[in-house]
């Protein structure tokens, strides 16, 4: 579009505002290539919408739940429902921070809005995640966890406290129990004069050592079915079946606790997969519509162009 105008008798200062417009006439233009304090209200924008819009949707989805109806929602078409809403939401939002932050900068040039939407969405991004992260998660964290320290200091210098003189030299009254119980128990006990408690702790030891392995494990294995023998008053063949029977069991048990764990790993790893991509794929979403809201806030620039016979021709152009 373009309009001509007539002015035979153009004052100085207009004619030299309208040499200055022609010389940039050639395509260049006159704003800056970037404007921070643009991208800086084009963020705060995208803050604003999408707190808005997240509220919004915490609202609509927990006004759905009716626990005395039969009719509320299961809690997967929430998490799908709140997923759908937070993508929608971040789109709408770095769209709308993407146009300000071109329209603000008066951009004339698509690509430079695009960029101008593409900048915008890095900062708002790495805004959100700092946010996330760094101030909410910090602070709460924080200070849970000084209340923790504090907890644990105070209960630290009662039991110091409440340590007698013996106990804070290293010198506790169990360790003297045990010292002496030690003291006075054979090398090789007995399995037939063993006591109950005696039996488990040696059971216990020479388990200890059976599964360690290595050359002391066949010796180990031999005392604790005399020992299951003398207790349970069984022969020793019977003891030492039913050893290798709780053995086999515990084996058992320990490779399904393995599978499981191996399992679970598999699981978890395929869980964040899963979250990485859909991520990715939520934040190409928002730099898309970031970079569409730059490219819809170009403006029209007018160029003034003078002649030679004092006529003045303006055209507008985006």
């Amino acid at each position: 579009m373009s309009t001509s105008t007539y002015s035979p008798q153009m004052p100085r200062s207009t004619a030299t505002d309208v040499a200055a417009a022609t010389a940039f006439s050639d395509g260049s233009h006159l704003h800056r290539r970037i404007s921070w304090g643009a991208i800086f209200g084009g963020v705060i924008i995208v803050v604003a919408i999408q707190l808005l819009l997240s509220l919004l949707g915490a609202g609509i989805g927990l006004g759905t739940v009716n626990a005395n109806a039969a009719s509320t929602q299961a809690a997967g078409s929430l998490g799908m429902g709140a997923g759908i809403w937070w993508v929608v939401s971040s789109c709408i939002a770095l769209f709308a921070g993407g146009y300000v932050a071109a329209w603000l900068a008066g951009i004339e040039i698509r690509f430079d809005g695009i960029l101008h939407g593409l900048v915008t969405w890095g900062i708002a991004t790495l805004l959100t995640f700092w946010l996330l992260t760094s101030a909410i998660g910090g602070i709460i964290g924080g200070g849970f966890s000084a209340l923790s320290t504090l907890a644990g200091a105070a209960g630290s210098g009662i039991s110091d406290a409440a340590k007698p003189a013996a106990q804070a030299t290293g010198i506790s009254p169990d360790m003297v129990k045990q010292q002496a119980q030690s003291y006075l128990q054979p090398a090789n006990p007995d399995p037939a004069t063993m006591s109950p408690q005696d039996a488990q702790k040696e059971v216990a030891s020479n388990l200890a050592t059976y599964a360690k392995g290595g050359s002391d494990a066949p010796a180990a294995k031999e005392k604790v079915v005399a020992i299951m023998a003398a207790q349970l008053k069984i022969s020793h063949d019977d003891a030492a079946k039913q050893f290798d029977a709780n053995q086999a069991k515990l084996k058992q048990v320990r490779d399904q606790a393995i599978q499981s764990a191996k399992t679970a790993a598999d699981d978890s790893a395929a869980a964040v997969s899963t979250a990485s991509f859909a991520g990715l794929v939520v934040l190409l979403l928002g730099l898309i519509a970031a970079a569409i809201g730059g490219s819809l806030a170009v403006q029209r620039r007018t160029m003034v162009t003078p002649h030679t016979d004092g006529r003045v021709s303006t055209s507008t152009r985006a």
